[in-house]
């Protein structure tokens, strides 16, 4: 049904009424199809329940028989190619050589569905995944008509990452996604602070990942984590450019603005980059991870879960770990600690830096020229070794390394500064770590990573530009220089904009919170704010600890550290107020 005609009325008598019908049993199968398998996943149902579960999935098999056979006839009847039908009646044929074989082999007893052979769970979960396939692929098509390119970009991913936020929160309420029994084990508000920390790629939690959530609780964050971090505009675009509606003018120049990419034919280049490095970086660091975690555990199938998730949290920069202590178990381990460091420098840079360096090694392997890096990579990939260098200096000289080994201590100043940037990782108890050492830990924090991944903070092309904007100024040039560039005007205002939006809503975060958390810290609760806003993750220890209204003030923001201040503003801004005069010049003296 990946083409079909049902969708508008076919022509002939009864057209209309042929069409209605199928559209209302494709939403009748879909609907039953995500109900039961939400039932069957995230409840614990006695038998009786079950085997009205099994009745379901046997209705959703006749409805499948019959929009199957909707769709022949209606190919039949406008001499359509029956190829676009080839998956569903291979299904049909399928569960046809099923039941013979069944019947065969079971002559003696009579066939009810649900037999409890293999084939036909197999066969069911094949369906069930179709239909939602379906669903997905409806839902994606309506909402491209009546949301997506309705809104400007902005307010596109901001809504997004809202949407998203409340799935994973329903997901996470699912009674098997905690070791709750047949009721959920965690509240609304610990739910929704959980799923807006995956979604937002943070790592703050105010319950235990290793202990509340089920391994299935934790599939469900791992899940958000990869739609947060890579970004669920990024995925929508994918289906765009899959389903051959990249056409269009007005959607393509809405991914080149939500990917922060310059030249609208690249950009289905960029997402099969951005799609390729992702899982590769991801897949090589589960390779690595699980013979780290295997070498202590011995045992395969622990280790395999616990490197794909914290592979994938690495390289989205999330933080989130299933060791009630997180990584601190592991200093010591050099494969362990690398690994999750270069993934999150991976992800930390941003993917438009990756597509440039992922182009670069393509081109040297294939033998091309190899044209010069763009500005924008220059200066990342610079304030970025800069800032590593030096947060690494900060913490191995702040630290109290008097229970650690050369080597531990080596390693853990290094993978403190690289994930306290963005990732929220930890190797050692930050109570380690001297004052001066946690305000240093806090400004690499407000700074983030790179724009156009997984960060979040101000960002570190924002910190760039304000430095050499800065150094322009006292040297008295009229104009921002960067390595043989000169920068518009343009991008220096959106950098002081961005800078001074993000203080501003810091300063608020933590003037609100101190106001909900009077008998804690001030510094400590400053830090939480600062980890929420650069979806950092990092903690000082008292994060649940915190009062309903603490935490809700955390989960926004962490939502507006994600998809950044001015995003948010401009999201609320249905079109740009251009005027078509300017008033006389005028001076204001400053300082």
């Amino acid at each position: 049904m990946a083409k079909s005609t049902w969708l508008v009325s076919p022509p002939g008598p009864g057209g209309k009424w042929r069409a209605s019908l199928y559209r209302g049993t494709l939403a009748v199968a879909c609907v039953l199809t995500t109900g039961s398998l939400i039932l069957q996943i995230g409840f614990a149902f006695p038998d009786a329940v079950h085997a009205g579960l099994i009745w379901v999935n046997f209705l959703v098999v006749c409805l499948f028989f019959i929009l199957v056979i909707m769709e022949t006839a209606q190919a039949i009847r406008t001499r359509r190619p029956i190829r676009y039908l080839i998956f569903e009646l291979f299904l049909i044929l399928f569960l046809i050589g099923e039941f013979v074989f069944l019947r065969s082999r079971y002559s003696g007893e009579p066939w009810r569905p649900g037999s409890s052979v293999i084939l036909i769970q197999i066969y069911l979960l094949v369906l069930q995944a179709y239909f939602i396939w379906v669903l997905i692929r409806r839902g994606y098509e309506a909402g491209r008509r009546l949301f997506f390119l309705s809104f400007t970009p902005a307010a596109t991913v901001s809504l997004s990452f809202i949407l998203l936020i409340l799935i994973g929160t329903a997901l996470l309420m699912l009674p098997r996604a905690t070791h709750g029994g047949l009721v959920p084990n965690i509240s609304f508000l610990d739910a929704l602070f959980t799923s807006t920390s995956a979604v937002c790629v943070t790592g703050l939690t105010v319950v235990d990942t290793a202990t509340r959530f089920s391994q299935l609780g934790q599939i469900f964050i791992v899940l958000l984590i990869q739609l947060g971090g890579f970004g669920i505009m990024t995925f929508v675009g994918i289906f765009m450019f899959t389903f051959g509606q990249s056409s269009s003018l007005r959607g393509r120049l809405v991914m080149q603005d939500i990917l922060v990419r310059e030249g609208g034919q690249q950009v289905a280049s960029f997402l099969r980059i951005m799609l390729l490095n992702t899982f590769l970086f991801e897949l090589v660091g589960t390779a690595f991870l699980a013979v780290g975690f295997y070498s202590r555990w011995h045992a395969w199938p622990d280790a395999f879960f616990a490197a794909v998730f914290h592979s994938v949290s690495a390289f989205c920069n999330a933080g989130f770990s299933t060791f009630s202590n997180n990584l601190e178990s592991f200093r010591d381990s050099p494969l362990i600690v690398l690994t999750v460091s270069s993934l999150i420098i991976a992800g930390g840079i941003g993917f438009t830096v990756q597509y440039e360096l992922t182009m670069r090694v393509f081109h040297f392997v294939f033998g091309k020229r190899n044209s010069p890096l763009s500005l924008h990579t220059r200066v990342v990939l610079r304030v970025t070794a800069v800032l590593l260098a030096g947060g690494m200096l900060a913490v191995w000289w702040g630290g109290d390394w008097s229970r650690s080994t050369w080597l531990e201590t080596l390693l853990a100043s290094f993978f403190h500064s690289v994930s306290a940037r963005t990732a929220g990782f930890n190797t050692i108890p930050l109570a380690w770590l001297a004052p001066w050492t946690i305000v240093i830990l806090m400004i690499l924090m407000f700074i983030g990573g790179a724009p156009g991944g997984t960060a979040g903070g101000i960002k570190v092309s924002t910190a760039g530009m304000l430095y050499y904007s800065t150094r322009s100024l006292l040297k008295g040039r009229p104009h921002i220089e960067i390595m043989g560039r000169t920068i518009g005007q343009q991008a220096v205002h959106t950098a002081f904009v961005v800078s001074g939006l993000a203080t501003a809503f810091v300063a608020l975060s933590a003037i609100a919170l101190v106001y909900a958390e009077p008998e804690q810290d001030f510094l400590v609760l400053l830090f939480e704010v600062l980890s929420a806003f650069g979806t950092v993750g990092l903690s000082l220890g008292v994060t649940p600890e915190l009062s309903p209204l603490g935490k809700m003030i955390l989960i926004l923001t962490m939502y507006v550290g994600r998809v950044g201040p001015l995003t948010l503003v401009l999201g609320l801004i249905k079109k740009k107020d251009e005027a078509l005069y300017t008033y006389p010049s005028g001076t204001i003296v400053i300082g």
